[in-house]
């Protein structure tokens, strides 16, 4: 996977004495970890490479997303660390981990104070679920266009970011040449993949199927993970 050459690095190259500094890349990935009839709770791991084979730096939070809108509406640091793998003069994963300053909340608590079931992995992919010229389709029929399919990511992922770019318009929408996984307007095409993780949560009039996708660009600036949402009758 491309995405985790970049992030990890590559072991073989260490052994380089003069070996070409990494792009800078960061990559976000969500699990689901819990849910109530209002709203699904993820755990998410953001790492950042920082340009560097054998640094990095790893956030965790808990974000809350509502499945109504499937909009991030709250979220909650849990841990920042500092990951260095050439403390012993060799490349190590796990490496060396440094806490980072910040405030830090304890995950299971807030899960208690939300009254939130607790979700186990389902490993059986969603049948019918697949992408087809960007847009996502289940037995044929379009659920989410290209767009929409950025809108969704974006709903999730934009609320870790300090600033948003400016709302547009699916017909002001342009492709340029560059990513930004937060920015639903950024430049360049996301190429995705549907993941076999999904879960069907059932609504009191609802039943709503959560597909989870992997998407990343061709200048391996990022790869990023959020889940989409199927609503149908029960």
């Amino acid at each position: 996977m491309r995405w985790l050459a970049v992030i990890l690095g590559l072991a073989a190259w260490a052994a380089g004495p003069a070996m070409a500094t990494p792009p800078r890349a960061t990559m976000s990935d969500d699990r689901m970890v819990a849910a109530t009839q209002s709203h699904l709770y993820v755990l998410r791991d953001v790492v950042d490479n920082i340009g560097s084979h054998y640094d990095e730096l790893r956030d965790q939070h808990l974000v809350e997303i509502s499945l109504e809108t499937g909009e991030a509406t709250r979220f909650w640091p849990l841990r920042r660390v500092a990951v260095s793998r050439l403390e012993t003069g060799e490349l190590l994963n796990p490496g060396m981990v440094t806490e980072r300053p910040g405030e830090v909340h304890d995950m299971m608590a807030v899960l208690r104070d939300a009254g939130a079931q607790p979700l186990s992995p389902n490993a059986w992919p969603e049948e019918g679920v697949t992408l087809e010229e960007g847009a996502l389709v289940r037995d044929g029929e379009t659920v989410l266009t290209a767009f929409g399919l950025r809108a969704a990511g974006r709903a999730q992922l934009g609320i870790l970011r300090d600033a948003y770019p400016p709302i547009e318009s699916e017909a002001e929408y342009r492709r340029a040449e560059r990513i930004d996984f937060y920015d639903l307007y950024a430049e360049g095409d996301w190429d995705c993949r549907v993941l076999p993780d999904r879960q069907t949560l059932f609504r009191q009039e609802q039943r709503l199927i959560l597909v989870k996708l992997r998407c990343e660009d061709a200048a391996l600036s990022g790869a990023w993970s959020f889940h989409a949402m199927i609503g149908e009758d029960p």
